[in-house]
């Protein structure tokens, strides 16, 4: 049996056009998932692309920084899904390169 996501889909990123030049400054956009084991994300690709990429990024509280996870290439618009296992950490998932005309990503995301 696979995963069962408990919580309602939220709005993340919306609207993003440009790669992410940083990080976050703060936590302030981004996922707690305390209590989860993993988030899925369910981003939406438009425009005319090439590739591109996101990062999961995960959030040290105790040196109060960013650090980057995993990442994933899109090669297509559309809808994909993408699943994190976040472990209860606080996440972000950042663009961080893009080959193309342009681009307008969104992404939900559901807890589990």
């Amino acid at each position: 049996m696979g995963e069962i996501y408990s919580t309602q889909p939220k709005v993340h990123r919306s609207g993003v056009t440009a790669v992410d030049s940083a990080d976050p400054a703060d936590t302030s956009g981004a996922i707690d998932s305390k209590g989860y084991k993993e988030c899925r994300f369910d981003v939406t690709i438009t425009g005319t692309i090439t590739r591109l990429e996101v990062q999961v990024l995960f959030w040290n509280p105790r040196q109060e920084k960013w650090w980057g996870g995993g990442k994933r290439t899109f090669t297509s618009t559309g809808q994909h899904a993408l699943v994190v296992d976040c472990r209860g950490a606080i996440i972000f998932l950042k663009v961080t390169a893009f080959s193309g005309t342009s681009f307008s990503l969104s992404a939900d995301y559901v807890l589990s």
